[in-house]
């Protein structure tokens, strides 16, 4: 399953399973518009949107009908502000109105999550990279990351798949910290980095003592352990990724100042507000 089966999927619970007919609506032109201040993200995602809509929900004509094609005022990425319009669409009437709910879910979803990335990021020194974490819906994860990245931010793992990160849980099935480690290099990937989450001095000291991952994760430490942690890592010979989790927005400028390299957040996504936008007719020919 792919992005585009999953998007289809989100378009059949909208639309159910009728087919729909051109007949009888005119070719039209619609305009996108935010109605708030927001950094754009998504747009790459409509002409895929109205490509699903009308080859999979409505019926061939006889005679062959104008085809859509879209006016992109503003990107991905930009910073659009209120009642601007971004893009006009040109399509038949009846398909653009069955696409009009899903282009304005996606837009403003993840234009809410890049605009909340980049206030995010305005707190902190740019030394310091934010990360997105898994604690999302993974059907849209994909999505998801593109806002984060969009804005500035950086991806973190998507799954299990493509990172291998050593949690409590799997150090206390394991029985410690070392043998947690054997256990996730007798089953890594050549060229996959291997991550530890510690939560206090005694079990980083345990990490740095056995020497063999690659990154280093303090969670949920307060501001001054977390500086005490910093201080040790870098006395060690061996050079290590260092990421602060568990790190409320409230205090992530002070979290920045630590020395860590990465920040990870699942509020990225949790706190991102949707943005309010809407598709309205402009013309009908």
């Amino acid at each position: 399953m792919n992005f585009k089966d999953i998007l289809k999927e989100r378009i059949h619970h909208d639309l159910g399973f009728d087919f729909y007919r051109k007949d009888g609506y005119p070719y039209s032109k619609f305009k996108i518009i935010f109605k708030e201040n927001a950094i754009i993200a998504g747009t790459i995602f409509v002409p895929t949107i109205v490509k699903i809509v009308e080859e999979e929900f409505f019926l061939e004509e006889f005679e062959e009908s104008k085809r859509y094609k879209f006016e992109v005022l503003k990107r991905d990425g930009e910073q659009t502000s209120s009642k601007e319009t971004i893009m006009y669409i040109y399509a038949n009437a009846n398909v653009l109105l069955k696409a009009e709910r899903t282009i304005c879910n996606i837009l403003s979803e993840l234009s809410g999550i890049a605009t909340h990335v980049k206030e995010v990021l305005s707190k902190i020194d740019s030394s310091v990279f934010l990360l997105d974490t898994r604690k999302n819906d993974p059907l849209f994860r994909p999505e998801h990351k593109y806002a984060i990245r969009l804005a500035g931010g950086k991806n973190h793992r998507s799954g299990f798949f493509d990172g291998v990160l050593i949690k409590d849980n799997d150090i206390a099935i394991s029985g410690s910290i070392k043998s947690a480690i054997d256990n996730s290099l007798k089953t890594s990937k050549f060229l996959t980095k291997i991550e530890i989450e510690v939560g206090n001095i005694q079990d980083l000291e345990a990490v740095l003592l056995d020497g063999r991952v690659d990154a280093i994760l303090l969670d949920n430490m307060p501001v001054k352990e977390l500086r005490k942690a910093i201080e040790i890592i870098s006395r060690s010979k061996k050079r290590y990724l260092v990421e602060a989790s568990g790190v409320r927005e409230e205090d992530i400028k002070d979290v920045s100042k630590t020395g860590v390299e990465f920040i990870s957040m699942s509020s990225l996504i949790r706190r991102a507000r949707y943005i309010d936008v809407s598709m309205k007719v402009d013309k009908l020919f």
